[in-house]
């Protein structure tokens, strides 16, 4: 009978209204007879509004205004959970689409043109569909000479939707320094030297590794908040708090993972870390918000 009770209570604001069908009606109303809880509830509702009584939101015929209420967050909560999920489906297919696949040297992918005032031309093959450049500065560790590093890759987003064509670069001088210019190969082989005089050994551009590090890093702070809970999981309050920050770590561990897969190693770091973090944040809210959806979801399946 509890149970029933909190069904029928549940719809008295829209039977008081008349907003019930037939079938309905009749099943409140059987109940109402028989019941005489209800049936003070019932009443009560239907008094009229008084100036002298407590405000609308304290007096019990609020419920009708409370379930349109939360009616609409479940609906907002539903449309915000779809965009959240559409979200990170879309900048993960970016990541994966735009991810840089940088080209070996080879005889064809670059032209090299030294100008009359010292600088140095660089036009790249129209398959090169992007570039940067870097510059080290002339010091007594690379001899005095001003060395420019140049990185080539293409992407599927940027085949798909980038039509430059061949594209052409100025390295100008610094001073009386002799300027070298590297193509930085970014496959763990020797960069080439394409213009200037060799001195010393090879360079071999490394990749960064901070990305691991930061992975290593959300893993052990995911350890620390699960020996929290653990402590405090018999205080409801602290324990949710606890509990909504454990899903930070695994959402930036899964971020990782769509954005590098299993390697921790990318030679374009910052572009890298901030998909990464975009992705693990709508990730959290994703989590959030179906968290808030499920406990819904049991709440509403309780009343049945």
């Amino acid at each position: 009978m509890k149970r029933e009770c909190s069904i029928v209570r549940d719809l008295l604001p829209l039977y008081v209204e008349g907003m019930v069908s037939e079938e309905t009606a009749d099943f409140v109303g059987e109940h109402l007879a028989a019941c005489q809880l209800c049936q003070e509830e019932y009443q009560h509702l239907k008094q009229p509004t008084d100036l002298g009584q407590p405000p609308q939101e304290e007096r019990p015929a609020a419920p009708l205004r409370l379930l349109k209420r939360k009616l609409v967050g479940k609906r907002v909560q539903t449309a915000l959970l779809a965009g959240v999920f559409v979200a990170v489906v879309l900048l993960s297919a970016f990541a994966i689409l735009s991810t840089p696949r940088y080209f070996p040297y080879t005889g064809d992918l670059l032209e090299v043109t030294p100008q009359a005032d010292g600088s140095v031309s660089i036009t790249l093959n129209e398959r090169v569909t992007n570039y940067s450049v870097f510059a080290v500065p002339a010091t007594q560790a690379n001899a005095g000479r001003m060395e420019y590093y140049i990185e080539g890759w293409t992407s599927v987003w940027e085949q798909w939707f980038s039509h430059r064509g061949a594209q052409t670069m100025t390295l100008p001088p610094r001073g009386n320094a002799a300027v070298a210019v590297y193509y930085a190969q970014n496959n763990g082989q020797e960069d080439v030297l394409l213009y200037g005089d060799q001195t010393g050994g090879g360079v071999v551009t490394l990749p960064g590794l901070v990305l691991g590090y930061y992975l290593f890093l959300a893993m052990a702070v995911f350890v620390v908040l699960l020996v929290v809970w653990l402590v405090v999981r018999k205080k409801p309050q602290v324990r949710q708090w606890v509990e909504r920050a454990l899903l930070l770590p695994p959402s930036y561990a899964v971020g990782h993972i769509i954005v590098l897969g299993f390697t921790t190693k990318s030679y374009s770091t910052t572009r890298d870390f901030i998909l990464i973090v975009a992705i693990g944040v709508l990730l959290y809210c994703l989590l959030l918000l179906a968290g808030s959806a499920f406990h819904l979801w049991r709440e509403w399946k309780s009343t049945r």
